[in-house]
């Protein structure tokens, strides 16, 4: 009809003297849709969700199932630091049936137990939001209303909460919280998955059960209707029971929403009812989630839902008095398009809507395209937007939508006044009509009003029936609509990782320090504004907080050698809140580590003396450096070499010793007395190297004859006997070069470590978890060393001291092994400890000197070891003839007596040199 309405009208004279009227499902019209902004019904149910802080908020009804936020009516702090934050939020009219979830700040907590009434239970460990540190952030007690509950033991720990603070018949949660800035940003917004008020059911014969849950609106209905507290308390003799059973009956058809769904029931009634509102508000509310009809008939309450049915009567011409009034649809009544809105729980319980005819109506018949039905309505959209405030199904909307638009568009209105014959009819009855001038046939229409006239007819109010408006379809099954997921600022990852290393710091003035640098791996979250970064000892209980910055490098100064420390990073976000922690532990090495290598070390030989130079090491902690001599070409080793400069001090990377063929050993040593692992070794076989003479060699090897103490010879090695001390081999004879004259002395020491508990077969524990060098570590845990004694007169000796190669002024020269065990468990074993005394050849001279005429005694001024020495004579003014005559030669000097051609004694004048050992 192309909206036009069309109006068929013969005048009714009867005047009306009472008029009935039900509360139906569907208003004539449609409410009015803001063109911008949210409904009414929008900014409800968002209301329903949220936290309310007040004292006098008018209680919810909570029906079926459905996500609560609740008002505060209670909060108090307490423990040290106000730590606790006790709270009470009422849910709604007790008695609910259950709390299923409870979400804090938007997130689903795990609890340690079900939730059950008037028990008190924590947060289970597996919750990473507010289990943290090991404990429970939030206890919750809830009360699920009964009207004999008790007075909540978890919020009578307060003062202010006494036995009398019962809340009898409403539903509400105590609760409590253990503040956590990782948790918590601000006063915690608290939400309940609730399955609401227990309502009473009936009976196939009409009894009543024991109030239970359900979703059943017919039976969340008739407790509405009767309730005394929040409802309209109207007597059970009021209420036509049996309308109620069967239209419950109607609400539990089961129907399959899309292929290869479960069954559903065709109506539930999933509501948060604003009891601040008209009760007949409400009622219409639960009436247009399951299309009913309430009608006061008989001087009963009668529910009806709209569904399929059958004529009670037929009214023909005869039983229509006077004339009638025939409207079509019209325009503002008529839909090619209805959208509902309703409550979806896969979204968070926010309003979501669905459409018939859905977007994609390609699988629908021509006829119930949107495209066919707006061509037929002269190409206009007719839109219809309808709330329901019961319905939390999606397909259950899309019926309810489907059904308003296949009426709109079947909707002939027809008033009549009928006969007695009318008196059998109720509200929501269906009637057939037969009427000729109206081309009607036994057409059914259903029963809107009711009207009883004064001369006792009955003015019926009737809409066109459509049995097919009924029959449920199947959907399309709804998409699974990807959920936003919004970073959680109270969710921070933590750090990527933390890498420990520590290295020394040196100083403008030579101080050098230990340093643990702290490298932190970055989290990904985005909402990180910086990290916490605490240490400790590994053997201290409590982490310092060493820095807070977005940083991602730290160095902790003065750190303590081969002390091990304990790292912990979080990163903190801009909510407060902090992630887990990453740890990490570090033994320090910083000064303990082995100083490096030498290298680049060189021998240069002039005129006697080797100048030796290298390279300077980059360790901070150096101290000095340690040379060595071996009197092997090849083949020499830092243990089998003698010191022969105890300490080079840095910077110097240079020192001119004597020059001798063999092999120079060089180590680095640190401030705590720690070589470098590997000695750099230079040989020089220059054997033009000085004039030396060979005084004695004495070789303790192999019977190692001399007194040793806390030694043990076996095998011709000596070992220590107590690894607990030290040991000295002294050796067996003082050597004696004959008078007290400067010598060379140099040493071969061959030694090796030994600790049988390192050999491979005589360990314990896993190979992979031994500490230290593949080889062991028995070298740099043992060690012996040459010490030597010197005196004038074989009673009075020196103190022992550490032997280095040089020269010694003595005639008697003692010389001792010293071995030391550092770990207690390696001792040094000695196979040769030899000594060898050198003198180097020496000029002495003298010049002018005059003999006199006779035999001049020439005395050196330092006496040689030998007589064996060669003496050169040059007189002076020596005439032809003259010549002289060397005699007496012992080590203090010589005689010498010059004489002319006649043999004759005579004085001259003469110089002298003389060269020996």
């Amino acid at each position: 009809m192309g909206g036009i309405i069309r109006t068929a009208t013969k005048i009714i004279t009867a005047p009306i003297k009472i008029i009935s009227k039900a509360l139906s499902w569907i208003a004539p019209k449609p409410p009015e849709i803001p063109d911008f902004g949210t409904t009414d019904f929008d900014d409800y149910e968002t209301g329903v969700l949220l936290n309310k802080q007040s004292n006098d908020a008018n209680i919810p009804v909570i029906y079926g199932t459905r996500l609560v936020g609740g008002t505060r009516v209670f909060m108090e702090t307490s423990g040290a630091d106000n730590t606790y934050l006790y709270m009470s939020i009422i849910l709604g009219e007790g008695e609910i049936n259950d709390i299923t979830e409870i979400r804090i700040d938007d997130k689903a907590v795990t609890w340690a137990s079900d939730l059950a009434d008037n028990t008190a239970v924590e947060v289970g460990s597996g919750d990473s939001n507010f289990y943290k540190d090991s404990a429970s952030l939030i206890r919750v007690e809830p009360h699920f209303g009964s009207d004999s509950q008790t007075a909540s033991s978890l919020l009578s720990t307060l003062s202010s909460w006494g036995t009398n603070h019962r809340l009898r018949g409403i539903a509400y949660l105590a609760l409590r919280f253990k503040w956590n800035q990782d948790a918590f940003g601000s006063i915690p917004k608290v939400q309940a998955v609730v399955q609401g008020k227990k309502v009473v059911t009936l009976a196939s014969n009409l009894s009543e059960q024991t109030a239970s849950f359900s979703s059943n609106p017919a039976f969340c209905l008739l407790d509405y209707l009767r309730n005394e507290r929040y409802g309209k308390g109207i007597a059970t003799s009021d209420i036509d029971l049996q309308s109620f059973y069967d239209a419950s009956q109607v609400a539990v058809t089961q129907v399959t929403p899309y292929s290869g769904g479960s069954d559903i029931n065709i109506f539930d009634c999933n509501a948060v009812l604003d009891t601040s509102k008209k009760i007949i508000e409400n009622v219409r509310i639960i009436l247009r989630g399951c299309r009913g009809y309430l009608p006061y008939t008989g001087g009963k309450y009668k529910l009806i839902i709209e569904t399929t049915g059958t004529a009670s009567i037929t009214l023909t011409e005869d039983d229509i008095i006077g004339g009638f009034n025939l409207n079509s649809e019209n325009k503002n009544d008529k839909f090619n398009r209805v959208i509902c809105s309703f409550v979806n729980p896969d979204r968070n319980y926010q309003v979501d809507e669905v459409q018939f005819p859905p977007i994609d109506d390609s699988g629908l018949t021509s006829a119930d395209q949107h495209a066919t039905m707006k061509t037929a309505d002269g190409g206009f959209l007719l839109e219809g937007r309808f709330d329901f405030q019961t319905i939390t199904s999606p397909y259950q909307a899309e019926e309810m939508a489907e059904i308003i638009l296949r009426r709109s568009r079947e909707a002939l209105k027809l008033n009549v006044n009928v006969s007695g014959d009318g008196y059998d009819l109720a509200i929501g009855d269906i009637v057939n009509i037969t009427h000729a001038s109206l081309g009607f046939s036994a057409k059914a229409f259903r029963v809107l009003a009711v009207s009883f006239n004064e001369d006792y007819t009955m003015g019926l109010t009737l809409v066109e029936y459509q049995a097919t408006h009924y029959t449920w379809a199947s959907k399309a099954q709804q998409s699974s609509t990807p959920t936003t997921t919004l970073p959680n600022p109270f969710l921070i990852q933590p750090p990527a990782s933390v890498t420990l290393t520590d290295q020394l710091i040196s100083y403008n003035d030579g101080t050098v320090i230990v340093a643990l640098d702290i490298a932190v791996g970055a989290s990904p979250n985005s909402f990180v504004s910086f990290y916490q970064v605490e240490y400790k000892k590994a053997s201290d209980s409590d982490f310092i907080i060493y820095a807070q910055g977005s940083g991602l490098t730290h160095r902790v100064l003065n750190v303590i050698d081969q002390e091990t420390y304990d790292v912990r990073v979080k990163a903190v976000g801009v909510s407060g809140a902090s992630s887990t922690y990453v740890t990490a532990q570090r033994t320090i090495i910083g000064s303990i580590l082995p100083p490096s290598d030498v290298t680049d070390f060189s021998c240069n030989i002039i005129n006697g003396e080797a100048h030796l130079s290298w390279e300077q090491i980059s360790d901070l902690d150096l101290a000095f450096y340690q040379i060595r001599y071996s009197t092997l070409t090849s083949g020499a080793t830092w243990q089998n070499s003698v010191s022969l400069v105890e300490k080079v001090s840095r910077p110097a990377t240079s020192i001119v010793v004597p020059a001798r063929v063999g092999s120079y050993c060089i180590k680095a040593v640190d401030k705590l007395g720690n070589f470098s692992i590997n000695e750099t070794i230079i040989a020089t076989n220059v054997t033009s190297i000085g004039n030396f003479n060979n005084i004695t060699t004495q070789s303790e090897n192999p019977n190692f004859t001399g007194t040793k103490t806390n030694l043990t010879l076996d095998s011709n090695l000596l070992r220590l006997t107590n690894l607990g001390s030290n040991g000295t081999y002294e050796f067996a004879s003082v050597i004696d070069i004959g008078a007290v004259h400067t010598s060379r002395i140099t040493a071969t020491l061959a030694q090796f470590a030994e600790n049988p508990s390192e050999l491979f077969d005589s360990e314990s524990g896993d190979f992979d978890d031994k500490t230290g060098s593949f080889d062991g570590d028995s070298p740099s845990n043992s060690n012996a060393h040459l010490e030597i004694a010197v005196s004038s007169d074989n009673s009075t000796f020196t103190e022992f001291k550490n032997f280095v190669i040089g020269d010694y002024t003595a005639r008697y020269l003692k010389f001792r092994l010293v071995l030391i065990s550092r770990d207690g468990v390696t001792t040094p074993v000695i196979s040769q400890a030899t000594v060898t005394v050198d003198m180097e050849d020496r000029i002495q001279s003298g010049n002018d000197i005059l003999s006199g005429a006779g035999t001049k005694t020439v005395a050196f001024t330092n006496p040689y070891k030998t007589a064996n020495y060669a003496v050169g004579i040059t007189g002076q003014g020596m005439a032809t003839g003259d010549y002289f005559l060397v005699e007496s030669k012992t080590i203090n000097g010589f005689n010498v007596t010059f004489k002319n051609s006649s043999n004759t004694v005579i004085s001259k004048t003469f110089d002298f040199i003389a060269k020996g050992f």
